[in-house]
């Protein structure tokens, strides 16, 4: 049985009333270099925060102030109760909303998505976890859709983490909204086992170079890879 909560070095993640719990590479889509270095974002948006965990790993990374929405009023919940007990609840708003209803006050710097992404014949009986891990929730078409609606233009990054074949129609959906690929990084559980999830950011600003990365979570031995340790010391206790 899953823990009711997550211990990070600098926040604590509630999790008992969430359909979505913290997952390790959900942690490693936080922890993740998605911007340039000389890109320092002061308004960002986690869309559909589930505990909150991407955007308390952002606080934590940034000085920017951070927006969750989440449409499931017990997640919600949730996610403010984390906000409000971390070191950063002057810079972290929970907003229980759809994301189609959803009206920003201004564009955003940065938006990022770690969406449902299973099909509906694998529904189970918790509805509340249907709802945080099937795409029925959250098409394709409305989330690029939504991105494109609230991020800023000139200088904006979104960036999504989905399995492999769910990248490649997201990718897609956004290409035909006018973005372009600025950094992909495909995630391998371990040394020669296929493409586990893939993280890709957007812009609407061509990029001279496309930056793909590999990264392996674990070792054959079961032990967490060098990288995987350099990406989540600061924020896992035990690393």
């Amino acid at each position: 049985m899953a823990n009711s909560f997550f211990q990070f070095k600098q926040f604590r993640i509630e999790q008992g009333n969430c359909g979505m719990k913290v997952t390790t590479e959900g942690c490693l889509f936080g922890a993740l270099d998605l911007v340039p270095t000389s890109f320092h974002p002061q308004r960002i948006l986690d869309i559909g925060t589930g505990t909150g965990l991407l955007a308390l790993m952002k606080a934590q990374q940034t000085e920017a102030k951070i927006d969750g929405i989440e449409i499931d009023e017990t997640a919600f919940q949730q996610a403010k109760v984390n906000f409000e007990n971390s070191p950063w609840l002057n810079r972290l708003s929970a907003i229980h909303v759809d994301l189609l209803e959803f009206k920003a006050n201004g564009l955003y710097d940065q938006i990022i998505c770690n969406p449902p992404f299973f099909q509906d014949n694998q529904l189970g009986n918790n509805r509340q976890k249907n709802k945080a891990i099937h795409n029925s929730s959250l098409s394709f078409d409305d989330l690029a859709t939504s991105i494109s609606r609230l991020l800023n233009p000139e200088t904006g990054i979104a960036s999504a983490l989905y399995p492999e074949y769910e990248m490649s129609v997201f990718s897609q959906k956004m290409e035909e909204r006018g973005f372009y690929t600025v950094a992909d990084v495909q995630i391998h559980n371990q040394v020669g086992k296929p493409i586990f999830r893939r993280v890709k950011s957007f812009s609407r600003i061509k990029p001279e170079v496309n930056t793909t990365e590999t990264i392996i979570i674990k070792e054959n031995s079961g032990a967490y890879t060098e990288e995987f340790i350099r990406l989540l010391k600061d924020y896992y206790l035990h690393l």
